[in-house]
């Protein structure tokens, strides 16, 4: 049983007291792309949605926002290719501010703990997908939809295809992924607070670990976004990255 199991089984309960809408989406990368109404992929998202040009706002910390993602190594948890949207959808909220809350679950035999960092710097796509912006990057999800994405038929599938592309896209291990979205109202983004704080303690006790066992003590909150120190800490990954791709073109190919 992976350490997030419980976490994928409340989302679930939760889900099953609400009403909400699926969307089915293929689960190749390739086919996640075709049919896609705006850009997604390096270079796609041109700056700074100003709020003349915003179609909508999501998650501000006045309507309530949430934002984690949680993984297993029992991929049959997880419905590959589903979306599920609690709430109006992004064409409906024409000029308004809504409550957000973004749970991405992803399943594959090959992740552990190692795979934690990488699966959460995979939790946001808004510099590789046109018309989307997110101003906060911490456990909440705050963020914006400009009206030229939304003429084009820029949708919450839209946005979840997106989140699909780039992880599995960046992470072959990951072999199953679904995505929730909450729209509906404050009170059903609090209900989850009790899952979220959850799952952001174990979040930080795996990065901890992780990083202890490569000789490095985290003396912090592991909230990357707002760390003074993330300057030093990003290049004590880059080192350790290095280390691991000597270490792998190092091993003879009859090994690998």
């Amino acid at each position: 049983m992976s350490v997030y199991d419980e976490h994928i089984a409340r989302v679930r309960e939760y889900l099953n007291e609400r009403q909400a809408r699926e969307f089915h989406c293929p689960a190749a990368v390739d086919e996640l792309r075709k049919g896609l109404p705006v850009r997604v992929g390096p270079g796609s998202n041109p700056g700074i949605i100003l709020r003349s040009d915003m179609y909508a706002e999501l998650g501000n910390p006045a309507a309530g926002s949430i934002g984690f993602v949680v993984w297993t190594e029992n991929p049959s948890l997880i419905r590959d290719g589903r979306i599920v949207l609690v709430g109006p959808d992004v064409p409906q909220m024409q000029g308004g501010s809504y409550p957000f809350g973004q749970i991405l679950m992803v399943g594959g035999r090959n992740l552990n703990k190692e795979s934690q960092e990488i699966i959460e710097g995979h939790r946001h796509v808004s510099d590789d997908l046109e018309g989307y912006m997110v101003r906060s990057l911490s456990h909440n999800v705050w963020g914006r939809v400009s009206r030229d994405a939304v003429a084009k038929g820029f949708t919450m599938e839209t946005l979840g295809r997106a989140l699909m592309i780039a992880m599995k896209g960046d992470m072959p291990e990951v072999e199953a992924m679904e995505v929730v979205f909450i729209t509906s109202s404050k009170e059903d983004i609090t209900q989850l607070d009790p899952i979220a704080s959850s799952v952001k303690g174990l979040r930080e006790a795996i990065i901890k670990e992780v990083w202890k066992e490569r000789g490095y003590e985290l003396d912090c909150n592991v909230d990357c976004s707002s760390c003074d120190s993330r300057v030093t800490c990003d290049d004590i990954k880059q080192m350790v990255l290095a280390r691991k791709q000597r270490e792998k073109a190092a091993v003879p190919e009859t090994q690998k």
